[in-house]
């Protein structure tokens, strides 16, 4: 999983009002006397926000900007409110300090991407995988290079192996800086690049070099090539889809809402530990092949951490024995690790394919829907409770 932190530049929507029109309008205007707000969107999205009177207008972009949503900018002195609408904007004053207006946008349309996709025919279009471990892959081009390309919904950018970068003749003009299993570190970026998948492709692509990817991947890609799509995961029949309308089959599939993270969907689901039951969003995270992991998000909150029992505790991570019920399946006795909140590493709870791969999948990105029904891979194996016996029996051998 792969992860941007940077400051996004964003422009205005095309049909919004101009800087020079907002600073003219006589506009909905709140108090603050500090810098930090927070924005509620719909049910589920609560994100912290910095007010910046230098730039106008500062933009929120709305999680679904597809379907309608209730957005709230609340500072410690006050609060606003909108009933949110496709392709509408909504422009306020937040009075910082009662010296400084910030200029604040919601906007319910597509944030700018420099992606476009190019494709003469008519959607939907397939394109066949192969299955590595339990991570999906594809044949594609990069630049006219072919390229080994994994499929990873939990990551937030576009990545590219080191080891293969220099053969690949990239220009890199730019950095981001990277969360991943190496730590947070500044990487080589390379923008307006040709992706190509089947017959489909997207020019404008962006790719950050990274050193932490198995030496058979070449590339990583994310949900973001597909934001505004219904994608179609079906492992029965190795095939990946791309839709511009819901296809009939999903009636028969078990219907979830999702919201998103960088483009990174996440959904909800239970499990059950020390016979407890726990709600909580978790990462859609394709591209880990791992069962799942719970992350600081979850063991910070509330008393989460201490009544988690462990198996065992290594390095400040508690190994933990658990069952999960997903779209009604239940996975049993998963064996997994929690994150110490007292040591926070950026890491989000998450399932990875070893479970996520027992469902064929269809994602509708403009509605924030997540379709999902068991597929032939029921029986394929993931870390268990047995497993962690075994592992343990070879342990104590040594």
């Amino acid at each position: 999983m792969y992860t941007t932190i940077k400051k996004l530049l964003f422009v205005t929507c095309y049909f919004g009002l101009s800087t020079a029109v907002i600073a003219q309008s006589k506009l909905p205007l709140i108090k603050a006397s500090n810098e930090k707000a927070i924005i509620t969107d719909g049910a589920n999205v609560k994100i912290e926000w910095k007010l910046d009177p230098k730039l106008k207008p500062d933009t929120y972009f709305v999680n679904i900007p597809l379907i309608k949503s209730k957005v709230s900018l609340k500072t410690d002195k006050d609060e606003i409110s909108f009933q949110t609408k496709p392709g509408k904007n909504y422009d306020f004053i937040v009075l910082l300090n009662e010296m400084d207006s910030c200029y604040v946008r919601i906007s319910s349309c597509q944030p700018p991407a420099s992606e476009i996709m190019n494709f003469d025919g008519k959607l939907p279009e397939s394109i066949p995988f192969s299955i590595i471990g339990s991570r999906i892959y594809f044949k594609g081009k990069l630049n006219g290079k072919l390229l080994n390309i994994q499929l990873d919904l939990g990551a937030g950018t576009n990545v590219v192996n080191k080891l293969v970068s220099d053969t690949l003749g990239l220009t890199f003009s730019q950095s981001t800086l990277v969360s991943n299993t190496e730590g947070v570190n500044e990487q080589r970026t390379s923008i307006n690049n040709e992706l190509k998948l089947g017959d489909l492709s997207w020019s404008g692509v962006s790719v950050t070099e990274v050193g932490n990817m198995q030496p058979y991947e070449d590339m990583i890609i994310g949900n973001g090539l597909f934001k505004n799509k219904i994608i179609e995961v079906d492992y029965d029949n190795k095939s990946f889809s791309i839709h511009d309308k819901l296809p009939s089959k999903a009636k028969k599939y078990s219907k979830q809402p999702v919201y998103y993270e960088q483009n990174r969907p996440k959904f909800e689901a239970e499990f059950v530990h020390n016979g407890k039951k726990f709600d909580f969003w978790f990462l859609f995270d394709t591209g880990r092949d791992g069962t799942m992991l719970i992350g600081e998000d979850y063991t910070a909150l509330n008393n989460n951490w201490i009544e988690l029992n462990p198996l065992m505790t290594i390095k400040g991570r508690k190994i933990v024995r658990l069952d999960a019920i997903i779209a009604g399946q239940k996975f049993s006795d998963i064996v997994t690790n929690a994150a110490d909140p007292s040591n926070p590493q950026g890491r989000p709870t998450l399932f990875g394919n070893q479970i996520l791969s027992h469902f064929n999948i269809i994602l509708d990105n403009r509605s924030g829907i997540i379709y999902l029904k068991a597929n032939s891979r029921t029986n394929e194996p993931y870390s268990d409770y047995k497993g962690y016996l075994k592992e343990v029996s070879k342990m104590q051998k040594k």
